[in-house]
């Protein structure tokens, strides 16, 4: 099919832009020795995981235990589920999902360890856990302080839990390149005391896992991390562009939407909004708008409401029509791949594939 055949608001995937993001971390890792868990919260698709393993993924990341779910139901079977899963119905589907796949959890408090220990232990499964600490994100994770290695010894007794190592998320790097490597150096210094902890306590910490998307390709100037667990790197998005994470050259994906308003003077309406889009904000670079338009950089979308994207076109280089199509490529590719039920592969002009985004709202 053409793509002049798709109609809009479509999420579009450039399969060669995208494979090659896949080959290109994929050899990165090989190179350093690091083993590769990407997280499948930017596509959320199962069929795109199975890829990522083929090309040389130990396994998968996830967020929620619903797409560990799809993950595994997709053939997936290694999963890392890097959130803090709390209650009893969600341990009583850990466990039934740790008997059909490798299922482990990274967690930060004993409250959390104490219940996967206790459904574990009564359906006869082991749940290997990495223990999360905060290296600067201040998101969750316990603090590199002496306090938080008993809590970590308490949990490493807990019955049923095969303690692995550590969890960090270098989320805080979504910046410029300098100051990337100005954060590097407080991370080394923030790892260097943590792993002294826990040397001083005889505890040891085979597995290291790290990094984001725009700590990538620095991933080895991490001390002792092992692994690496980036995402949106699969397609890119203006974020990553943004902190110069990645070229133009490189986001895989953008949104074909179609002009439905020029009515109002300056501005064009496009029919993909905070519904097709998402509201998420530009994190880097100048912080302005809310996509880049394709071929017209300086059309700005100023805003979004639920079924308009607004472009102001006051330094834009082409003149836009009712009925014109544009491409978009979204700034933050993960929360806009999760609105749409299927996206498309193509290559120049032509749909070659398209995929079910099966994890698509497994929020629980």
């Amino acid at each position: 099919m053409k793509l002049d055949g798709l109609d809009t608001p479509s999420v579009l995937v450039e399969v060669d832009i995208m494979t090659a993001n896949l080959d290109r971390l994929a050899g990165y890792c090989r190179e350093h020795r690091l083993n590769l868990r990407p997280h499948v919260k930017t596509h959320k698709i199962p069929e795109l995981a199975q890829l990522q393993v083929r090309k040389g993924a130990v396994g998968v990341t996830v967020a929620k235990l619903g797409e560990a779910e799809v993950m595994v139901d997709g053939g997936i079977e290694d999963v890392l589920l890097a959130y803090p899963v709390y209650g009893e119905i969600k341990w009583e589907r850990l466990v039934s999902l740790a008997r059909r796949a490798r299922i482990s959890v990274a967690l930060d408090s004993l409250e959390v360890a104490q219940g996967i220990s206790r459904h574990a232990r009564e359906a006869g499964v082991r749940i290997p856990i990495l223990v999360e600490f905060d290296t600067g994100m201040r998101r969750c994770g316990l603090a590199i302080a002496r306090e938080s290695i008993g809590v970590l010894e308490r949990i490493v007794e807990l019955p049923a839990l095969d303690y692995e190592g550590l969890l960090i998320y270098p989320g805080h790097f979504l910046v410029d390149p300098e100051r990337r490597n100005q954060l590097l150096t407080l991370e080394n210094r923030q790892l260097s005391t943590l792993l002294g902890l826990l040397d001083d306590a005889r505890i040891p910490y085979p597995v290291i896992s790290a990094s984001s998307t725009p700590t990538a390709y620095m991933s080895h100037q991490f001390d002792n991390i092992n692994e690496v667990r980036p995402g949106t790197y699969i397609f890119n998005d203006r974020n990553t562009i943004g902190c110069q994470a990645a070229g133009l050259e490189d986001c895989a994906v953008s949104v074909l939407s179609t002009v439905v308003s020029t009515s109002v003077p300056g501005k064009a309406a496009i029919d993909g909004g905070s519904k097709t889009f998402s509201s998420d904000k530009f994190l880097s670079g100048d912080g302005v708008g809310f996509g880049h338009v394709m071929g017209d950089p300086g059309a700005v979308v100023e805003y979004l409401s639920e079924e308009h994207g607004h472009l102001v076109l006051a330094n834009a280089i082409r003149r836009y029509r009712v009925g014109d199509r544009v491409r978009v490529i979204p700034n933050h590719v993960c929360a806009c791949v999760n609105m749409h039920n299927r996206i498309y592969g193509i290559r120049d002009d032509e749909v070659v594939t398209e995929w079910r985004v099966s994890a698509r709202g497994a929020v629980q």
